[in-house]
Formats: structure tokens, sequence, C-alpha cells
């Protein structure tokens, strides 16, 4: 706690200097980055066809670039860590001014009162997740799957509302609740849990694999996840209102450019291969 404390204190008291803004950001997330920027900048790269990229990277380019373009110039002072479960906490407490990674439109709405929540990035419909178990599993997940979930055990996070609410009314043997991603393909690498919803990237087979884990998607299998994705602005950070009519400017024009589009699709997260896939819909959605 003590630690927290002090991570708090830093960036509350970093982000009032001026235009340069302390952002917390997953550590392998912000590596795959500048491999995939390599010598270029974020508001020069126009290509994502990388094998590193996913979604995540793609948002750190867009949240910078839209945020150029509407006019406010911030210096970013990165704080690399596991923060994908605490960032929302840092946000509503004005600690943090600006999420670099989406959330559901569903949870930002739970704390309007102390976010601004952008236009949608990720648009209803157009999230669809694959589901992905160990390698030497595919077959017989498959085979389990095809007759329903209900012997197929998952792990995903409460805290990420379309993805939780979803498996919930697919009903699986058992849904565990975990809050870090990598943790998360670790587990379903060792066998722990039979399988996890991630979104598909430009590998064929689509696959993500790391330190101590490697994980496949199951093929002609998907799973639509009904909701937005936005960026979150903290009403109670100094910078909050210029920060947010920047941010609304820059994603206008990115959208008028066909940017965030083409930027989804070339990292693979938009993807034409599973258009024709089995889509897996719950007959009823929980809010």
């Amino acid at each position: 706690m003590h630690l927290i404390l002090i991570l708090l204190f830093t960036l509350y008291s970093t982000a009032v200097n001026a235009t340069e803004v302390s952002i917390t950001i997953e550590k392998d997330i912000y590596h795959y980055a500048q491999i995939i920027l390599g010598d270029q900048s974020v508001h020069d790269i126009k290509d994502f066809n990388h094998p590193l990229c996913q979604r995540d990277v793609v948002e750190f380019v867009l949240i910078q670039k839209a945020l150029k373009l509407g006019g406010i110039d911030l210096k970013f002072n990165f704080h690399l860590g596991n923060y994908d479960a605490r960032n929302i906490k840092l946000l509503i407490n004005g600690l943090l001014l600006v999420g670099f990674d989406t959330i559901w439109l569903q949870t930002a709405k739970k704390y309007s009162s102390k976010l601004y929540i952008s236009d949608p990035i990720i648009r209803k419909g157009e999230y669809v997740a694959g589901v992905y178990t160990k390698k030497n599993n595919l077959k017989a997940m498959k085979d389990k799957i095809d007759s329903g979930l209900s012997k197929v055990t998952f792990v995903s996070s409460s805290a990420w509302h379309a993805d939780w609410h979803t498996l919930k009314a697919l009903k699986p043997k058992s849904l565990v609740d975990e809050s870090d991603w990598i943790v998360m393909a670790k587990m379903v690498s060792r066998g722990w849990v039979d399988a996890m919803l991630v979104p598909f990237n430009n590998q064929i087979p689509f696959q993500y694999s790391g330190n101590g884990y490697s994980i496949e998607a199951i093929n002609g299998i998907k799973v639509p996840l009904q909701d937005s994705r936005h960026f979150a602005v903290s009403r109670s950070h100094p910078l909050a209102e210029q920060t947010f009519l920047a941010l609304q400017s820059g994603i206008k024009k990115l959208r008028a450019q066909g940017f965030i589009e083409q930027a989804y699709r070339q990292c693979g997260f938009f993807n034409d291969t599973v258009n024709d896939w089995r889509a897996i819909l719950p007959q009823n959605t929980p809010e």
C-alpha cells in the first residue's frame, strides 16, 4: 500500500507541471510499441502490419496522434507495470489524466460523473474475439465447444464488462476472475483453465506468445462482444477539459481520414479472415 501511495503522489505531482504528464501503461504493450515504431514517431507511423501488433498497441498510437491533432502538446512520462486493473481508480481520483487503453462504455458510464468519455474508438459490433487455448488442445476444445460451453472452463476479468457478461451469459463450466492478462494466458497455457477470449491479430494461425505462455485461437469460432470502447479522461485532473476537447477533435479527424479503421485492420483486430466463422452468441447478455 505504501508503494502505491508513493506512485500516486508521483503521478499527481508530475502531471501538474505544465505539459509533462505521467501515463501508466502495461510493460509489454509499451515494449511492443517501441519495437513496432522503430525509429518512427507515433505521429508518423502508417503501417501496423507487424507480428507484435495488437489492439493495445494501436491505441497507444491513436490517442497520442489524436491529442496532437486536436491541438494540445503534451510530453508523456511513462510508468511501466501491470496497471490494467488500477487505471480506472487512478482516473476517477484525478491521479491519471487519460487512459491509453480504451474501456468499455458500460464500464465508463458507471463513473460518468468522474470521467469524460470520448467518442467511440471501437464501435458497437466491431469487437470480435477468438476463443484461445493451448496449442496441443485445439481439437479437443473445438469438439467440446461444438456441443456448447457447459464443458469448458474460462478465465476473464470481471472488470471487463463486455467479456465478463458475455461469458456469464454463455454459461461455461466455470469462469475464473483474474485481473492480469498475462496471468490469464499462463493459466490457459498450463491447462489450469481451458480457454480465454482474445482479439484476433495479423498472424495466421492466430496466436499470442510470450514469457511463459503460448495460446492459439480455435479455428472457425468467434465471439462478438456487444459494446463500444472509448478513451477516458479524468474530470478531476487539472488538464482535464483542454485534454478532452483536444482528444475529441483529434478523434474526429482520425475517423475522417480512415486512420482508425486502417490501423485496426492492419494489426488484424478487424479481420476479414473470420467473417464466415461461426459466431457464438448468448441468448440474453445481462447489463
